[in-house]
């Protein structure tokens, strides 16, 4: 007989919906939910949110990448062990703030690689 794990789902507001892979086990707060011991993942939105804004990003809607950054930022990997309780405190704020924190370090590296850009040109200017 296999024993059981326990997770505990904390957010900073409660009634959020709970994914553990792609079912929606509860609300938030989630407390003493059993689980068979082993890897999951735990957060606001089902896993496949992630892999279905992945295939439109590799299709080239350029937009699902900033769903990509909030979805990651509403999932954990959790590891459920034997007769023990596993604890996950989820922050909604940064799942919508994480579009915006990820289009400007999209915008800051941009902007990174056209300045050195003009930098290598004016010292290539420069040396000949």
């Amino acid at each position: 007989m296999q024993t059981q794990g326990f997770l505990e789902v904390t957010a900073d507001q409660d009634s959020l919906p709970v994914y553990v892979d792609n079912d929606q086990v509860g609300i938030t707060p989630l407390i003493n939910y059993a689980l068979p011991p082993d890897e999951y993942n735990v957060g606001f939105f089902p896993q496949d949110s992630i892999e279905d804004a992945s295939w439109r990003f590799k299709e080239g809607a350029v937009s699902a990448l900033w769903e990509i950054a909030r979805y990651s930022a509403g999932i954990v990997k959790v590891r459920i062990a034997p007769d023990s309780l596993t604890k996950v405190e989820l922050r909604y704020d940064d799942v919508k703030n994480a579009p915006r924190s990820a289009k400007l370090k999209v915008t800051g590296c941009l902007g990174g690689a056209f300045l050195l850009g003009v930098l290598t040109t004016v010292a290539l200017y420069a040396i000949f």
